[in-house]
């Protein structure tokens, strides 16, 4: 049987979006569009994205725990996909039709390969939005867990998780001239597997399949080659304080205490539109900071959040969701689905904080206010049982 929710896994989403919002509002925007005035104060670490990305394998290795590799991989797929399609068009006609002269050079071609997440493999293409980086890394990492996890086990998956971190480092050295090697290296995101490595770790270690001391020297050499793929210490370091509050949702108590009760709702409701809020945030945001620019750097701030959380909630609320279900479910054709799915996200999103009684009798998968792809459902939980005999092992 499942656990109840822990709050703390929510709040940590919610830290780690937030992270992403600031920086890029405050940071990443005023540089590349210096139009839009210096801000007023700026947050300069880059560790949000990275820290969601340690919270998806985490959860993935526990779905993939329960032994269904092939449904693991399709609920994750139908609920990644379908809204970073509609996200990245929508961007995509903000930024060509809406965006002040100049910022965007964007063309149909450059839509097309980033929709299919190959952007990565054509060092020509232009990104639709700077965000998308960790689409193609955790499609990678979902299909590679998906497809060994039957076939690594015990001593062969620590080293793997050692290859994954020392491998890209070797291979920096074959990436100076373009070449096979630095294709496959950008279009798999390889210089990122260190975050799997530490997402699987952490997992592994909350089981009491993975040493404590053993864990703390893999979480140092994964943090040893961020800082060199990044060239950045400091967010390493942030990078790092987010890891041990990973290490404390993993194995410590809920963070169930009164400040964060008060607030359970709100944090539960943004935890759960993380997703959508992390795929229309950037670029978009960009374009209503230039159109309030006139008001002031806490006017733009405002704007930006503001727009990110509602556009957020819209993408979850009419695609995500709705699409999710549709593309999982079995008995109906396709239309039909998605079009039940859509009044059963829309009956939820209103009535279900009052007890509605959803719009089907067939029990869920997950709860409607299922979080992110971005960073997997923090309900779900898998028992002493399941995990002794894992396919993971």
């Amino acid at each position: 049987m499942p656990t109840p929710r822990r709050i703390n896994w929510d709040v940590l989403r919610v830290l780690a979006v937030a992270a992403v919002l600031f920086q890029h509002a405050t940071h990443a925007g005023p540089s590349v569009h210096p139009e839009l005035g210096p801000p007023a104060f700026t947050v300069s670490l880059e560790m949000g994205a990275s820290t969601l990305v340690v919270i998806s394998a985490f959860f993935a290795c526990a779905s993939l725990a329960k032994g269904e590799p092939g449904r693991f991989l399709r609920n994750r797929l139908a609920r990644l996909l379908p809204a970073y399609a509609v996200a990245a068009v929508l961007t995509y006609f903000v930024l060509t039709r809406l965006a002040p002269e100049g910022w965007s050079r964007l063309e149909l071609r450059d839509l097309v390969v980033n929709v299919f997440m190959v952007q990565n493999w054509f060092p020509d293409a232009r990104l639709v939005d700077f965000s998308y980086w960790t689409l193609p890394v955790q499609v990678t990492g979902f299909v590679a867990g998906a497809v060994l996890a039957s076939r690594v086990r015990g001593n062969s998956l620590r080293v793997l998780l050692w290859a994954l971190v020392v491998g890209p480092l070797v291979l920096r050295f074959w990436t100076g001239d373009p070449g096979l090697v630095r294709t496959f290296y950008d279009g798999l995101g390889v210089h990122r597997a260190q975050l799997f490595a530490a997402g699987v770790g952490l997992w592994l270690w909350s089981k009491d399949r993975l040493g404590t001391s053993h864990l703390g020297a893999l979480l140092v050499a994964a943090l040893a080659a961020q800082a060199i793929h990044s060239d950045d210490l400091r967010s390493t370091a942030g990078l790092g304080v987010m890891l041990l509050a990973v290490a404390a949702c993993a194995k410590g108590p809920d963070w169930d205490v009164r400040p964060v009760r008060l607030l359970r709702r709100p944090i539960k409701w943004l935890a759960g539109i993380s997703y959508g809020v992390y795929l229309v945030h950037q670029e978009i945001g960009y374009v209503v900071m230039a159109a309030v620019a006139p008001h002031g750097p806490w006017v733009e701030l405002a704007a930006f959040l503001g727009v990110a959380v509602g556009l957020g909630w819209l993408l979850t609320t009419f695609v995500e969701r709705p699409a999710h279900r549709a593309l999982t479910a079995s008995s109906r054709p396709l239309l039909v689905r998605w079009v039940l799915a859509l009044r059963l996200s829309s009956a939820q999103s209103h009535l279900g904080s009052a007890g509605a009684v959803p719009l089907s009798s067939a029990p869920l998968r997950r709860p409607v206010s299922h979080p992110s792809a971005v960073a997997a459902d923090p309900a779900t939980a898998v028992s002493p049982a399941v995990a002794v005999s894992s396919q993971l092992r």
